[in-house]
């Protein structure tokens, strides 16, 4: 039963790992998206392409297994200005990531 056991957990935690992958592909296209879009919009308002606007992001659950990775990807991200990460566990375990970043 302990074989039978570990063969299901092993299928379950595969299944979360995929969902995951997924999820931070989404993720990581949906800040595309919105930069891309944020880009077309100054560029049909008659900026140059030289001005850059103050990008201000947010991560809502930024201790948990999509948010900690994402923080990551915004904080490299050069389009990214400002960065704010919140969670309601209080692990300092993301600030501590995101302070080895220049």
């Amino acid at each position: 039963t302990n074989q039978r056991i570990a063969l299901i957990a092993i299928y379950y935690l595969q299944r979360i790992h995929l969902s995951i992958m997924i999820i931070n592909r989404l993720a990581t296209r949906a800040v595309s998206t919105a930069f891309r879009q944020r880009a077309a919009v100054q560029s049909t308002a008659g900026f140059h392409s030289t001005t850059t606007a103050d990008a201000k992001v947010a991560v809502l659950g930024a201790a948990g297994g999509i948010g900690q990775p994402l923080s990551l990807l915004c904080k490299l991200s050069p389009e990214v200005d400002e960065l704010s990460c919140y969670d309601i566990v209080g692990t300092p375990g993301v600030a501590a990531d995101l302070s080895h970043i220049p």
